[in-house]
């Protein structure tokens, strides 16, 4: 009879602990992930600060580039862009588009087609399809 007992306490004892072991499992799992999805964040965020600074060169080099109209700088921009580009950087469409709010900012409004672009403040760009700068516009507005 005691062989019984002892059967059953052992078999309870090796049950509880198969499920404290599954569970222990299943959160070092639930760690693993979360700590990786921490670690693209901060990549992310990392990527993001740097090619916001980056975008911000950019600028300088193009108003220098329309100030100087100079082939070689061209050249050294266009390089930069690519570079950028490949990054997963892409300029935000805005010369003849429809005013987006998600995309765009209106930093004034001047008469024209309601709604249209009239022009670009500052351009705007998005990283792997996320708005990192929203594009700076000029938005036409029906005057009566």
């Amino acid at each position: 009879m005691k062989t019984k007992k002892v059967q059953k306490t052992d078999l309870s004892k090796l049950s509880e602990l198969q499920e404290k072991l599954a569970r222990s499992m299943a959160d070092y799992s639930n760690l693993e992930k979360r700590v990786e999805s921490q670690r693209q964040m901060f990549v992310t965020m990392a990527t993001v600060s740097i090619i916001s600074k980056m975008i911000e060169v950019l600028d300088d080099l193009d108003l220098t580039q329309n100030h100087l109209k100079d082939e070689g700088l061209k050249m050294t921009i266009d390089k930069f862009v690519s570079v950028l580009k490949n990054e997963g950087l892409e300029e935000i469409k805005t010369e003849g588009e429809i005013f987006d709010h998600n995309t765009m900012e209106c930093v004034s409004t001047s008469e024209g087609e309601e709604n249209k672009i009239l022009s670009v403040h500052k351009k705007g760009y998005l990283l792997n399809g996320q708005v990192i700068r929203p594009a700076q516009v000029i938005v036409g507005k029906i005057i009566n």
